[in-house]
């Protein structure tokens, strides 16, 4: 019986160019699947309080209660686009930067997202590509907080990002 040997005479590397991409390109689109999955169920410990909040985020801008938008941010806000950050330090700055950092962008896909579609991880959570992300507000000072005491804490959407992929039917013409 022949014993197998591991050579790259017959491996990937002495393969043509074009089946090594292909083989690569499968093994991302493999990669890109799973991180789909993972992100389409929220494993996150407090991740339907999450929901909750973000229907109440997203009731909020839909109605257009902007006093009430400022009240559900942590602040500073980050607003993001085409690479450039904007901080806003405090609700005033934000009632008065309102339609540029809630643009009709970013309002079609908050509308169209729904609490399926959020997901968590160590960075927070969010919906429709990264379009906003909340996490809870824990001051440094609380140090290392159980999951039984995470209630005690609100969430607060920290950032803002335009230029995603947008969620379709929210497309610039």
């Amino acid at each position: 019986m022949e014993k197998l040997r591991v050579t790259d005479r017959q491996g990937i590397l002495s393969r043509p160019i074009v089946v090594r991409i292909a083989i690569v390109a499968a093994l991302l689109t493999l990669a890109a699947v799973l991180s789909a999955q993972e992100k389409s169920a929220c494993m996150v410990p407090d991740c339907d309080q999450a929901k909750e909040f973000f229907q109440k985020f997203q009731h909020a801008v839909n109605t257009d209660q902007r006093q009430e938008v400022a009240k559900l941010v942590r602040y500073p806000l980050r607003s993001n686009r085409n690479g450039k950050a904007t901080v806003v330090q405090n609700s005033t700055q934000l009632l008065a930067q309102y339609d540029s950092i809630l643009d009709p962008p970013t309002l079609c896909a908050l509308k169209a997202a729904t609490v399926d579609d959020v997901w968590g991880s160590w960075r927070g959570f969010t919906v429709s590509n990264g379009v906003i992300w909340w996490d809870r507000m824990i001051p440094k000072s609380a140090g290392h907080v159980n999951v039984s005491d995470l209630a005690k804490y609100p969430f607060g959407v920290f950032s803002v990002n335009h230029g995603g992929v947008p969620p379709k039917g929210c497309e610039t013409k």
